[in-house]
């Protein structure tokens, strides 16, 4: 298991060289997300109930940016706190367009034999983003894995847009584990909603997710495929 000591270490580590990058004139913000489902890759990681998340984000000079993210997950009859430490680089290609690669790894309190890591490529628009990422074993269970996700953000005016999300997970396992045996290595997802900006530092948002079932997990099917979600997000 991993102690609660663990991930405050990973979080206070981060925190530190976030508050060093800062007094070098770097960019650093945060934000308070108060959600009623908490959903990554169309996945419930909140057993279907409501949950919170802190974020910290750093940009640096010439593209460089870092982050990391705290929340809480169930996993069947476990529980604890989940971190996402990121880093990578955004690098103009032409107007309108960048490119962007890193790394991402996720640490899971309590269950860390789901700890996995990521790298990502992506390219980015004025209202939209595409990105893939690749993890030689995801979530821990011996497979190889691709995700591939569009997002968009469409103006609406006074402060109103539509937002929308499309993603496909593609595992591939060495040896047949028993959990994996008559699912498809495949899982799609989308998210489609509308998002409200409150004052300039806040922004609310209801969407409707669904994922198919099947992918690389290990615990998925036991929570809801289908559902709404009402996201609120503070930033400071």
């Amino acid at each position: 298991m991993a102690p609660p000591a663990r991930l405050a270490s990973h979080c206070l580590l981060f925190a530190t060289l976030l508050a060093g990058v800062a007094l070098s004139h770097a960019d650093v913000g945060g934000t308070l997300s108060l959600q009623t489902d908490a959903r990554e890759r169309g996945m419930s990681y909140s057993d279907n109930r409501p949950s919170a998340q802190l974020g910290l984000a750093w940009d640096g000079a010439g593209g460089w940016y870092g982050g990391t993210q705290l929340g809480h997950a169930r996993f069947t009859q476990r529980r604890g706190a989940t971190l996402q430490l990121y880093g990578g680089r955004v690098l103009p290609m032409a107007p309108g367009l960048d490119a962007e690669a890193g790394v991402v790894a996720h640490l899971h309190e309590n269950v860390s034999h789901y700890d996995y890591q990521e790298a990502y490529i992506g390219l980015i628009g004025g209202q939209w983003s595409l990105r893939a990422y690749a993890s030689p074993d995801y979530y821990g269970v011996g497979q190889r894995s691709v995700y591939v996700e569009l997002n968009g953000r469409w103006p609406l005016g006074d402060g109103l847009a539509a937002v929308g999300h499309a993603g496909l997970l593609r595992g591939w396992r060495q040896g047949d584990p028993a959990y994996a045996q008559g699912r498809s290595p495949s899982r799609a997802d989308v998210r489609l909603g509308l998002s409200r900006q409150l004052g300039e530092m806040g922004e609310l948002q209801l969407a409707w997710v669904a994922a198919s079932r099947g992918g690389p997990y290990v615990w998925t099917d036991a929570t809801r495929r289908r559902t709404v979600v009402l996201n609120l997000t503070a930033a400071f």
